[in-house]
């Protein structure tokens, strides 16, 4: 290395520069990079993939032991926060506590009721990802990462046919230039974004997409667009991404065959069965990745065909050759008093988990919105299940 001969001097000088200016002030650290403290449950999350009807990460089995975040809480009530007023101090806070109740995994709706997200011109057509929208989303991964939580985006919800841009979303489902226009501006470079975030476990299309068919605030859509819609979407993240694809379905009589013909309390069962499988989305669109990769029917206790708790996955679902996350459920103890309890089920969330595995579920998600207030799940009812499973099984949650 070459000396500098006027090093002293120099030195002198910065000596006395220094003495006479005022000493910065450290910075704290962004709250989007604030880190778990050491005491925390958190270590390096694998990419998961699929063998059978079971979860593996690293070649080890896992069982997602979940809830459903949904959206951010906040003020005014509203589904949306991305692209909008995403507050990584409450996730923080949010994620904090599903370590420390042994929760692996964050059911999250990502375009919540379309208010924000995605874009739409005007003529109909759907924007790319906004920048604040990228910078909100790469900082809710990052925050679930730093907490050892994986995250199953839900992309739309039946919401989104019903809200503020109902007649736009009904259009991107309807017309296919549309649909292309969502996939090409939108989906495929948010997949393509995230393929190597191996906290992104897989991708949840749409919450309970059979509302868009059955009611009337929902525009009653055709169900068959519904489909071709769904189908071209899984298509779509198949090419351009290794993670894999769901649906969550609202009940089983929708997403398996042996309910065919099965009463769904609306006097219209021409829909029952499996709406989602590789012969049902091809039909609607003539393509080999229209598939899904695994389950995720929800289930409550209104429904009278039985639970996961009490029904196994090779009878549930035909023939149980995926793998079944049960992507909503109620989050609390099910009893005689739970309203709506349409077969008198009665099960703890210290106990569903824990038969829901046995009976061959790949997993759980069970029910909370952030304010707890919709009489369908809190979060100490869940963490009565999530810690329970974890007691029992610890190498399935953090294998």
């Amino acid at each position: 290395m070459r000396k500098n001969r006027n090093l002293p001097a120099l030195l002198a000088l910065l000596l006395c520069f220094s003495a006479c200016k005022k000493q910065p002030v450290p910075q704290k650290e962004s709250p989007d990079r604030q880190k778990p403290s050491p005491a925390a449950n958190v270590q390096a999350v694998g990419a998961v993939s699929i063998s059978g009807n079971k979860f593996y990460v690293n070649g080890k089995q896992i069982f997602f032991n979940g809830i459903n975040t949904a959206w951010q809480k906040q003020s005014d009530y509203s589904l949306d926060f991305l692209d909008r007023n995403y507050d990584p101090n409450w996730w923080n806070a949010e994620f904090a506590r599903y370590n420390q109740n042994r929760i692996n995994l964050a059911r999250i709706w990502i375009h919540g009721s379309g208010a924000y997200s995605p874009g739409i011109d005007a003529n109909g057509y759907t924007l790319s990802p906004s920048a604040r929208f990228l910078t909100d989303m790469d900082g809710l991964v990052q925050k679930a990462k730093d907490w050892n939580i994986y995250i199953m985006p839900t992309f739309w919800s039946f919401d989104m046919a019903k809200g503020s841009k109902a007649t736009q979303f009904r259009n991107i489902i309807t017309d296919v230039n549309k649909t292309n226009a969502y996939i090409n501006n939108w989906l495929i470079p948010i997949v393509k974004r995230y393929n190597a975030v191996p906290n992104i476990m897989g991708y949840d299309l749409c919450n309970e997409p059979e509302h868009i068919w059955r009611d009337a605030d929902c525009g009653r859509l055709d169900r068959n667009k519904v489909i071709r819609f769904l189908a071209m979407c899984a298509a779509a993240i198949h090419k351009n991404s290794s993670k894999p694809v769901t649906v969550g379905s609202m009940w089983i009589c929708f997403n398996s065959d042996r309910y065919i013909g099965y009463n769904t309390y609306t006097g219209d069962n021409r829909y029952t069965g499996n709406n989602y499988s590789n012969a049902s989305l091809q039909a609607q669109f003539n393509d080999p990745q229209a598939y899904l990769d695994f389950w995720s029917p929800h289930w409550y206790a209104w429904q009278s065909s039985s639970g996961p708790f009490a029904t196994t996955i090779g009878y549930w679902l035909d023939n149980g050759n995926r793998p079944a996350l049960i992507g909503e459920t109620y989050g609390g103890n099910v009893t005689s008093s739970t309203p709506n309890n349409s077969g008198n089920y009665n099960i703890t969330m210290e106990n569903y988990y824990k038969q829901s595995y046995w009976n061959g579920y790949a997993g759980v998600c069970a029910w909370k919105n952030p304010w707890e207030n919709d009489g369908y799940g809190t979060f100490n009812g869940i963490a009565a299940g999530t810690n329970a499973f974890h007691a029992a099984y610890p190498a399935l949650v953090y294998p």
